[in-house]
């Protein structure tokens, strides 16, 4: 689930744009076999792993997407339990609707087109999956996304793993073989970026802080396999190899990268260690994960490359008590960034620089149906002219903030016969910027105003995440 903006611009190949339409055509496909679903058998239609399981919705998510230790290791093991009916595909869809209120309107023309620069009510995103068993102990989680707005369609952030159990060292463990197009969305706890907080945001922002590249700049740009192991309910190994996806195959995949998309070059490496030991109902994680990529920038050779080495530790507190749980999590990442076809062409300043990226959040469930969550964020990194100077005064990238979260769940346990399968989630939320690019008033030295001030950027934002 990405909820984006895009530009709305096309270079493909004859080849790319048959295989874009293609894409168009399976999105519809999967929308189309989800209403056959409901229309024939609307007591099963879906969430599908609800459906597959046999359980509801709750026992694999706190209020959904934050997943419960069952929720855990159904992921790991390969999203192929079963225990419910067998005879129905595991197809989904979600649509989400939102209202968005910046407290500055956006500049004229920097909206996505045909919206309005604030006070916008559209149906942000639209998704359908195929969620679940795929064969034996093959299993996926397969998104295919529109977004209503710009008329995008593209294959999102999904997972495919085969798992299966073995003994070592005389303890339970899985073992596992993923394939995945966005770092991290293979992860099973919620405080990597895929799947971190804020679980879903608005697609309507002028400014945000930068984020470093396991955050925000391998997402659905690049193709990875890998290999993991989980062994005695307690310890999680995981290392994959990323390729990066050029732009003509980017644009094939629906994507819509831009004229000069930077280009990773090689194979880069992901790396995730977590131990998570429990207690009864109390669950503690503390973890590593990381990646190192080599990049073309705007895929200009002659160069060299510019090297991003991430460095993330995390950490999780769980409490999943029958009626009530409790999730903390912390998430700090640091980007070690050398530019030498950055620095060679003039685009940065510098030739060493360094970004940090630090979450903070909790969050309360009561029932599995009432959510209030809050987090701080905080970006802070090397001053730089060539990187930096569009958007701030002082040619830095700091920025911090404050996300609110108030959500109701309905359906956790069940909705009304015959939609017993779906589920929703209905929130309010709040950003309040307290920095950005190093300043709080005038920070790019624009002098306009609104969002060129931190505060104008504060958002309210209203949403419905409507699985079925």
């Amino acid at each position: 689930m990405s909820g984006r903006s895009f530009a709305p611009e096309h270079r493909a190949a004859g080849f790319a744009r048959r295989l874009a339409r293609g894409a168009h055509w399976l999105a519809i496909a999967l929308i189309g076999a989800v209403a056959l679903t409901c229309a024939s058998q609307p007591a099963s239609a879906v969430p599908s792993f609800a459906r597959q399981t046999g359980q509801p919705c709750a026992a694999c998510h706190t209020a959904f997407p934050e997943l419960t230790p069952f929720g855990r290791r159904f992921k790991l093991s390969g999203y192929t339990l079963q225990g419910g009916d067998p005879k129905i595909p595991p197809i989904a869809a979600m649509l989400m609707p939102s209202f968005t209120n910046t407290e500055a309107p956006l500049d004229p023309g920097s909206q996505p087109p045909g919206t309005k620069t604030n006070n916008n009510l559209v149906t942000q995103q639209a998704t359908a999956l195929y969620a679940g068993g795929i064969y034996g102990n093959l299993g996926g989680f397969i998104q295919v996304s529109g977004n209503p707005v710009s008329g995008q369609v593209w294959l999102d952030a999904s997972d495919v793993r085969y798992a299966d159990s073995f003994k070592l060292f005389g303890k339970d463990a899985f073992w596992g073989i993923d394939v995945n197009n966005t770092p991290t969305v293979q992860d099973a706890w919620n405080t990597t970026p895929a799947f971190g907080f804020p679980e879903i945001a608005t697609i309507f922002s002028a400014f945000s802080p930068p984020l470093t590249h396991v955050e925000s700049g391998w997402g659905q740009q690049v193709a990875g396999a890998g290999a993991y192991v989980f062994w005695n309910d307690m310890l999680y190994a995981e290392l994959t190899a990323y390729s990066g996806i050029s732009k003509t195959g980017l644009e094939a995949l629906g994507e819509e990268p831009g004229p000069t998309p930077d280009l990773l070059n090689g194979v880069a490496p992901y790396w995730r260690l977590a131990m998570e030991p429990h207690w009864g109902d109390h669950y503690l994680m503390i973890g590593t994960f990381g990646m190192y990529g080599q990049v073309i920038p705007a895929e200009t050779f002659g160069f060299g490359f510019d090297d991003y080495t991430d460095v993330g530790f995390d950490s999780q507190y769980q409490y999943d008590g029958d009626k009530f749980s409790v999730t903390a999590k912390l998430t700090d990442i640091m980007e070690f960034q050398r530019l030498n076809s950055s620095f060679a062409q003039g685009n940065s300043s510098n030739l060493n620089d360094r970004l940090n990226s630090f979450k903070a959040n909790a969050s309360f469930v009561w029932d599995h149906t009432y959510s209030l969550s809050a987090g701080y964020f905080s970006v802070a990194g090397t001053s730089d002219a060539g990187l930096y100077s569009a958007n701030s005064l002082t040619n830095s990238p700091d920025g911090d903030g404050l996300i609110f979260d108030v959500a109701y769940l309905p359906f956790s346990h069940g909705s009304p016969s015959p939609y017993s399968t779906y589920n929703a989630r209905i929130g309010v939320q709040y950003t309040q910027y307290l920095k950005l690019y190093g300043g709080t008033t005038n920070f790019d030295g624009s002098g306009i105003g609104g969002t060129h001030n931190a505060s104008g950027n504060n958002t309210l934002f209203l949403y419905a995440w409507l699985a079925f």
